[in-house]
C-alpha cells in the first residue's frame, strides 16, 4: 500500500480489498449515473488467482478513485500474453477537491501501473475509451503507445432480401453455458486471428454467461453432415436491436457465416427490432460478406477506440496496429 499526503490526512493508494465491492459500485453508479446492481459487479469481476486487478484510492475511509480491469489472455503472432482490458475508470467530486500534486485518479491509474503491469502480471493493457477519456489518457497516461484503432461498425436496419443458398448446408444449435467444443473451434481457425483474444470455451462461459441481468443467445454451426464445429456467436437481442456480440467462423466455410447472418435477421425480427450491429476489426473477409448481405460500416456511434499498451520489452505493441481481432464481446458494454 502506497501513501501520500493531501491536506491533513493520507490518501492511501492499495488493491483492491474485499468489500470493498460496494463502495465501488455505489460510487460508479453515482459517477456514470446509472443503476448496476451489485451482482452484477460480482459477475463482472469474479474472483481469480492471485486477486482482481483493481487499485482503488481511500481517504479517510472514503472511496475516492478506481481504476480497474478485466483479465483477458490474448496471442500476438503465436505467443500467449497476460492482458487485462481496463473498464470501470473513475473519481468522484471529493477526488478533484483534494489537493495534491499530482491528481488523485492519475495517482492511481500510475500505482495499478507499477503494482499490475510493470510487475508482470498483465504486462498488456488495452481498453475501449471514448473521445474525453482519449484526450485524457494520452495527455497523461500513454494511451497513444500505439495508434488508436477506429472501431469497425457494422449495421443492418432493414432485413437481408435473400439468404445465400449455401446456408443450408449447414445446422446451428443453441450451446449451454460451457461446450468444450469452443476448444476445438478455436484451435481451428486461431491462425487465422493472429492478433486476438483467446477465445475458447472458458473464455466463452466467463464473458458470456451468469449475467444477472442480461442474456446471450449463442450458436454452435456445423456442416449438416459433420461433427466439426465450423462456427460460434453470440448475440444479445432487445428490443432496441440486436448485437452481434461475438463471433469466430472458419473462413473455409463461408456458408456458416450466412446461417448466422439468417440467425441475426430472425432473432432481430422476433423481438420487433429493427437494426443489427456489431464491432468487426481484423476480418476483412467476413466483413466483405456481411456487406453483401446489408450490413453497411458506419462511424462508431459512441466515438470508441481500441486503446493498448505495453509494459514488456520483448512485446512490441505496435504489432498490434491495425491487426486486432476485435468484437463487442472484447469490451466490457455489450
Amino acid at each position: 500500500m502506497e501513501e501520500y499526503e493531501s491536506g491533513k490526512s493520507a490518501i492511501q493508494l492499495r488493491p483492491y480489498e474485499a468489500g470493498d465491492e460496494r463502495a465501488i459500485n455505489r460510487e460508479f453508479n453515482r459517477v456514470f449515473r446509472t443503476d448496476r446492481p451489485l451482482e452484477e459487479w460480482w459477475w463482472k469481476f469474479r474472483s481469480i488467482e492471485g486477486g482482481r486487478p483493481i487499485m482503488v484510492a481511500i481517504h479517510d475511509g472514503e472511496l475516492l478513485a478506481q481504476y480497474a480491469s478485466v483479465p483477458y489472455p490474448i496471442q500476438v503472432d503465436g505467443k500467449m500474453w497476460s492482458a487485462a482490458q481496463i473498464v470501470d475508470v473513475f473519481s468522484t467530486r471529493n477526488a478533484r477537491r483534494l489537493f495534491a500534486k499530482k491528481g488523485v485518479w492519475v495517482q492511481t491509474v500510475e500505482r495499478f501501473f507499477d503494482h499490475f503491469a510493470s510487475g508482470g502480471s498483465y504486462p498488456l493493457l488495452f481498453g475501449f475509451p471514448g473521445r474525453r477519456a482519449l484526450r485524457l489518457g494520452i495527455l497523461q497516461l500513454g494511451y497513444d503507445a500505439v495508434e488508436p484503432q477506429p472501431i469497425r461498425y457494422l449495421s443492418r436496419r432493414t432485413l437481408p432480401l435473400r439468404s445465400a443458398p449455401r446456408r443450408f448446408l449447414y445446422q446451428a444449435e443453441v450451446l449451454g453455458d460451457r461446450d468444450e467444443r469452443l476448444d476445438l473451434l478455436w484451435r481451428r481457425v486461431r491462425e487465422s486471428y493472429p492478433v486476438a483474444t483467446i477465445r475458447d470455451a472458458d473464455r466463452a462461459q466467463w464473458r458470456l454467461s451468469g449475467h444477472p441481468t442480461v442474456t446471450y443467445h449463442r450458436f454452435l454451426v456445423r456442416p449438416r453432415f459433420s461433427d466439426v464445429p465450423v462456427a460460434f456467436a453470440a448475440f444479445r437481442v432487445e428490443r432496441s436491436g440486436c448485437k452481434w456480440v461475438d463471433l469466430l467462423w472458419d473462413h473455409r466455410h463461408p456458408g456458416a457465416l450466412a446461417l448466422l447472418s439468417h440467425l441475426g435477421a430472425k432473432l432481430t425480427k422476433r423481438v420487433g427490432a429493427t437494426i443489427e450491429e456489431m464491432w468487426l476489426n481484423g476480418d476483412s473477409e467476413g466483413k466483405a460478406l456481411l456487406e453483401q448481405w446489408g450490413f453497411v460500416e458506419e462511424p462508431e456511434p459512441n466515438g470508441l477506440v481500441m486503446v493498448a499498451r505495453s509494459f514488456d520489452t520483448d512485446l512490441d505493441v505496435k504489432a498490434l496496429d491495425g491487426r486486432v481481432y476485435i468484437t463487442m464481446s472484447d469490451s466490457d458494454l455489450s
